[in-house]
């Protein structure tokens, strides 16, 4: 017998996921009777699922999943949904999780409920948007880590959906956990533009030598707050994460409720900005149950290998098995290529997909043997090119975005293609990075890029057309180096080559980054060789955000 999922169920048992959506029509059916439009919940600064984000191309949607994970129903779920909706691309986020654009019809209760029961959307609808569980990709495969986070994070998942007076945190509120592996989040990977911030950052450490605690697997602490990092010498026992979590959320809250009358929008930041880190640390220690001893000369997080996220990687020791990560130009997919990998995911692997913080994606669990037949098919579904132009990121720009000065999407794609067209022979060891924002907020990604392209405008010939200030080799604003004169959009692709290939000539080792090779240089020498049919002035007063 099929069950309305879709799923085999037989022996005179109900289909699983029907029973999970009786048990939450109740709450579903009680808070669309407190709404009088069809969503089921308020909606909040970030895109989400219970509440419609209008954008001028549509509704904007977004399905989060703690960890990244798909499963095979998850995911033929979504691509369903995506062809009802005629979505033609989904995209994977900075945060592991699905965003869907353009959609002209609200999904139905009926569709939200299957949501709900396939684990895709909270229980509660007011819990959906603290769904923000973010770990690497490659827990419980990773052969150099030191915990496997899986368990840890559907816990907290779990605790989160459990109270439901966390809803009143805000919709940044994020929790990363690093399990200390080959790839990592946080801050732990080597390239500034590959790190992820979240508010409470758990990065697992080893305690080896004598110490005040025992022997062992810590996670420290870190809170993190507008792209700053504050750390703390605090070593929690995976035993104790949970009951710290729920401290630091519940403090967190009570920040929240104290100002909120006077303040909109309270944040982490703001929290550290009039609480202070060792006030708001003190509270929560004594909230525990067993109040945590500070070790100041504590291990730290290892770094991680750039980019380790992609190609084929052996798994943990004796596995015999390794993954695959897949490369996603500007994280897109279409229905149909989430379908197929989904599919592949079952016929090679454990019928799991794993969606990366880097806007790609991970098939885990392949026996080595069966990675040729792999490699054809993701060939058939056009996900075969792995290359320089991986590491491009793209805002939503126009026209989904009012605030988007130029089409980011567009112009991000004609780079994509050009760069993949040219540079894919010349052996670029590292992947660089690329970050088109359509305004000054920067959007898409949270640290600074290698190469920063600020959207604005600019008249040719008595029309305005779409341009980008370029900024290089910035890891931060002080640092990075900048065109006096905006470019415009069509310039772009072959500029952005040339300058790509004159890296690849002229940088003193393949260790060398990009940020390193302009600072070197200096952008105004540099210019001349990558740009000699264009004149541009020594660098300008004008430098925009970077992140």
């Amino acid at each position: 017998m099929l069950c309305c999922c879709g799923l085999n169920v037989g022996g005179g048992r109900g289909c699983p996921i029907a029973e999970k959506k009786d048990r939450t029509a109740a709450a579903l059916g009680f808070l669309e009777k407190e709404k009088s439009v069809n969503w089921l919940a308020e909606p909040n600064l970030c895109p989400g699922l219970f509440y419609g984000t209008p954008a001028q191309d549509g509704l904007l949607i977004r399905i989060r999943r703690p960890g990244g994970w798909l499963n095979l129903e998850q995911g033929q779920a979504i691509a369903t949904l995506a062809q009802q909706w005629n979505c033609t691309t989904l995209q994977v986020t900075n945060r592991a999780n699905l965003q869907l654009r353009g959609i002209q019809t609200p999904p139905s209760r009926e569709t939200l409920q299957t949501l709900q029961a396939l684990g895709l959307a909270a229980l509660d609808p007011r819990m959906d948007h603290l769904r923000n569980l973010m770990t690497s990709p490659t827990a419980g495969i990773d052969p150099q880590e030191l915990i496997d986070t899986r368990p840890l994070v559907q816990a907290i998942d779990t605790y989160i959906q459990g109270h439901p007076e966390l809803a009143g945190l805000p919709p940044k509120f994020s929790i990363g956990l690093d399990g200390g592996g080959a790839v990592g989040i946080g801050l732990r990977p080597a390239a500034a533009w590959e790190h992820r911030y979240n508010e409470i950052s758990l990065s697992a450490v080893l305690v080896e030598s004598p110490a005040e605690l025992p022997p062992g697997v810590y996670f420290r602490l870190a809170i993190m707050a507008q792209r700053q990092v504050y750390e703390t010498d605090w070593l929690i026992q995976p035993s104790q994460c949970l009951a710290v979590i729920g401290a630091l959320a519940k403090h967190y809250l009570e920040y929240v409720n104290q100002v909120a009358p006077s303040h909109p929008q309270p944040r982490m930041k703001h929290l550290l900005q009039d609480w202070g880190l060792p006030y708001y640390l003190q509270k929560v220690n004594a909230s525990l149950p067993q109040p945590l001893q500070p070790l100041a000369k504590g291990p730290m997080p290892r770094p991680t290998q750039r980019g380790g996220y992609l190609g084929v990687h052996a798994q943990r020791r004796g596995s015999g098995r390794v993954y695959r990560g897949v490369a996603l130009p500007l994280g897109q997919l279409t229905a149909a290529q989430l379908l197929g990998l989904v599919q592949l995911a079952a016929e090679f692997g454990n019928g799991q997909l794993r969606l990366t913080p880097w806007q790609s994606v991970i098939l885990p669990d392949i026996e080595t043997e069966q990675m040729p037949l792999l490699a054809t098919h993701l060939a058939s579904l056009g996900l075969s090119r792995d290359g320089v132009g991986h590491g491009i990121v793209a805002c939503a720009g126009k026209p989904g975005c009012s605030s988007s000065a130029t089409q980011t999407q567009i112009h991000a794609r004609q780079v994509v293609d050009h760069l993949q067209r040219h540079l894919n022979n010349l052996n670029l060891d590292n992947l660089v990075n690329i970050h088109f924002t359509g305004c000054s907020k920067g959007c898409a990604q949270p640290s600074a890029a290698e190469i920063t392209l600020l959207g604005t405008q600019i008249e040719q010939e008595g029309s305005l057309v779409e341009a980008y200030y370029l900024c290089l080799g910035g890891i931060s604003e002080s640092e990075g180096q900048t065109y006096g004169l905006p470019l415009s959009a069509d310039q772009l692709p072959a500029l952005l080559t040339r300058l790509l290939c004159c890296y690849q000539e002229q940088r003193s080792s393949p260790q060398e980054s990009l940020p390193d090779f302009v600072r070197r240089h200096g952008i105004h020498p540099l210019s001349s060789q990558f740009n000699p049919s264009t004149a541009l002035p020594s660098m300008a007063s004008l430098t925009p955000p970077l992140g």
